[in-house]
């Protein structure tokens, strides 16, 4: 895998921040960037790949009107 380099600006608050950190943990400041990119990205697209099934899921519906009424529904979860 090939890894370049990108570049952030930080606020010299910020960079304290991440530095104070960094020597409470024991990890370098591009750890912790790093860590807290890959979570943050992590979350996003699960979040968007949510979002993208339930706007399919309303697009089918939309197009098919098909449904489980509210008591389908229960009697569906209380066969869990």
């Amino acid at each position: 895998m090939t890894q370049t380099t990108t570049g952030i600006k930080l606020d010299d608050a910020l960079r304290e921040r991440l530095r104070t950190l960094g020597t409470a943990r024991d990890r370098s400041p591009h750890w912790i960037i790093k860590a807290a990119l890959v979570e943050y990205l992590d979350r996003e697209e699960a979040y968007e790949r949510e979002r993208q099934e339930d706007e399919a899921r309303w697009h089918r519906f939309q197009l098919t009107d098909n449904a489980l009424s509210q008591e389908q529904a229960f009697a569906f979860f209380d066969r869990l």
